[in-house]
C-alpha cells in the first residue's frame, strides 16, 4: 500500500502581499496622521545652533521646509521653493530683517512677506502680492517648535512640570553630542511609529539590552539599574500599563539593592504624552522619587525617516551626556562599531530600522507583552478619528494652561526585608 507523502504546512508560498497600517504609518500632508500631527506643535531646530549665519534645510511630516534666524534674532520657518522662481532658500542669504533668495534678491521676513524684489522697478511696487508659504513658530526648552497645522485651530505650546521652573544653576541642554548631528535633530531611518512604538515596549530592554547583547545600558549594578531589573522571567508579572491624561505610562517594578536591612521596591516609569513626546527619568544614577527632568520629541521627517529631539533641564553638563550616551553596544558608542559588532551586539537602532522602512504591520503576530503598543495604536487612531470628525484631539488646549504633571520617574513604591528574593515584587499593576 502506498503512504502518502506528508505535506509540508506554513511555508511562505501563497501568502498574501503584505501591507503597513497607513492611517498610522503615512504623515504627509491630507493623510490622516498628517492631519492629525498637524494638530499640534512640533520641534523643529534647537535654539542655541540656530544663529543668524546661514538658513538650514529640513523636512517635517513630508515639508521641505528652510529653518533660520534673521539678524534680529526672530527665528522662522518657511517652504524651502521661493515664491519667486523656485529656487531652494538653502542658497539665501539672512539679513536683518529676513531672508534673501540668492537667484534674483527677492527677501522674505519670518511669516513670509515680501519684503524687496532686488531686480523689480522701486525694489518691487507689488511685492505685497507675493508671500513666502510659512508656518508660526515659538521658542521654549532650548527649542524651536513649528505648528503646521490649521491656523484656526493653533493650540497653545504644552508646558511641562519636569522642565519647569529652571532650579538655581539649572539651564537647558537640547543639543546632541554626537559627531555630525547639526541643529535639526538627529535623524533615523525608519517610520516614526517604529521608534515611538519602542517607548511604550519596556519588554525589549529586558531581552534586547541585556540577555542578546549583554547590559548595554551604563551602570548596571553600580550607579544604574541591579541586574535583577533585567529578569525576563520576572517581567511578565512586574510590568504594567496605564492611560494617564495626556497618553500612556508603562512601569517596570524591581528589588534595588538591600541598605540597612531594607530593600526598596521601585517602579521605573516612561510616559507617553501624545502625539510623539516620550518623558523619561535619569537611567545611569538612579535616584529614587527625584523630578524627572527629560523630554524627548519623535519628529516625522516623512515616511520612512524621523528626527530626534530633546531636552534636559539641569546644572549638572554630564547629564545630558549621560542620557545621549546611555546605551553602549559591546562598551562602545554605534559610531565606533564595525558591522560585526553591529550583527552580535544589535541595539534599537539595528532592531528598529531592521523592521524596514515602514514595518510590514500584517505580518506582526502580537502577544501579551505588546500590550503597551496596542494601547499607543488605540491612543492615535482615537486622535485621527478626532480630527476628522472635527475634534480637537487629546493633548491639546486651544489656551495656555500650567505646566503638565509628568509621571514619569522612579517611585519607590514598598520596602522589603533584605532576605527576600525578586518574588516578593509586588505585582505591578497593585
Amino acid at each position: 500500500m502506498t503512504e502518502s507523502p506528508t505535506v509540508d504546512t506554513g511555508t511562505g508560498y501563497g501568502r498574501a502581499t503584505p501591507s503597513y497600517d497607513a492611517r498610522l504609518a503615512e504623515v504627509g500632508p491630507g493623510t490622516p496622521m498628517g492631519e492629525a500631527l498637524r494638530r499640534y506643535w512640533h520641534p523643529i531646530a534647537t535654539s542655541a545652533t540656530l544663529t543668524p549665519d546661514v538658513p538650514h534645510r529640513t523636512r517635517i511630516l513630508g515639508e521641505d521646509l528652510i529653518v533660520f534666524r534673521d539678524g534680529q534674532g526672530r527665528p522662522g520657518v518657511v517652504y524651502e521653493r521661493c515664491a519667486h522662481r523656485g529656487s531652494s532658500l538653502y542658497y539665501g542669504r539672512i539679513e536683518e530683517d529676513g531672508i534673501r533668495c540668492c537667484y534674483h534678491g527677492w527677501k522674505f521676513d519670518v511669516q513670509g512677506h515680501c519684503l524687496a524684489q532686488a531686480l523689480e522697478p522701486g525694489r518691487g511696487r507689488r511685492r505685497d502680492a507675493a508671500r513666502q508659504p510659512w508656518y508660526p513658530v515659538e521658542e521654549r526648552y532650548g527649542l524651536v517648535f513649528v505648528y503646521m497645522g490649521p491656523p484656526e485651530r493653533k493650540p497653545a505650546l504644552p508646558r511641562y512640570d519636569c522642565l519647569e521652573p529652571l532650579e538655581e544653576g539649572d539651564q537647558y541642554y537640547a543639543e546632541w553630542p554626537v559627531p555630525g548631528m547639526g541643529v535639526t535633530g538627529l535623524v533615523q531611518d525608519c517610520n516614526w511609529l517604529q521608534v515611538y512604538e519602542n517607548s511604550i515596549d519596556p519588554g525589549h530592554t529586558n531581552w534586547l539590552h541585556s540577555q542578546h547583547s549583554g547590559y548595554q545600558f551604563v551602570g548596571v549594578g553600580t550607579t544604574g539599574f541591579p541586574e535583577n531589573f533585567f529578569d525576563p522571567d520576572a517581567f511578565p508579572d512586574n510590568v504594567s500599563y496605564a492611560r494617564t491624561a495626556f497618553g500612556a505610562k508603562s512601569e517596570i517594578r524591581f528589588l534595588d539593592k538591600a541598605e540597612n536591612g531594607v530593600r526598596p521596591v521601585l517602579g521605573f516609569c516612561a510616559e507617553l504624552h501624545l502625539p510623539n513626546v516620550l518623558v523619561l527619568p535619569e537611567g545611569v544614577k538612579l535616584a529614587p522619587d527625584a523630578r524627572p527632568d527629560l523630554v524627548l520629541w519623535f519628529v516625522p521627517s516623512d515616511d520612512t525617516h524621523h528626527r530626534l529631539f530633546f531636552s534636559v533641564r539641569t546644572g549638572d553638563p554630564e547629564r545630558m551626556s549621560r542620557f545621549a550616551l546611555l546605551i553602549t553596544q559591546n562598551g562602545k558608542q554605534p559610531w565606533e562599531l564595525t558591522e560585526e559588532e553591529r550583527q552580535r551586539f544589535p541595539g534599537d537602532a539595528e532592531a528598529q530600522v531592521s523592521q524596514g522602512p515602514i514595518t510590514l504591520h500584517s505580518e506582526e503576530t502580537l502577544a501579551t507583552s505588546d500590550r503597551g503598543v496596542v494601547m499607543l495604536r488605540r491612543l492615535l487612531r482615537t486622535m485621527v478619528d478626532d480630527v476628522e470628525a472635527g475634534r480637537d484631539p487629546l493633548a491639546v488646549s486651544m489656551v495656555d494652561e500650567p505646566p503638565r504633571r509628568v509621571e514619569a520617574g522612579l517611585f519607590t513604591r514598598s520596602t522589603a526585608t533584605a532576605d527576600e528574593t525578586a518574588s516578593a515584587v509586588p505585582a505591578a499593576g497593585a
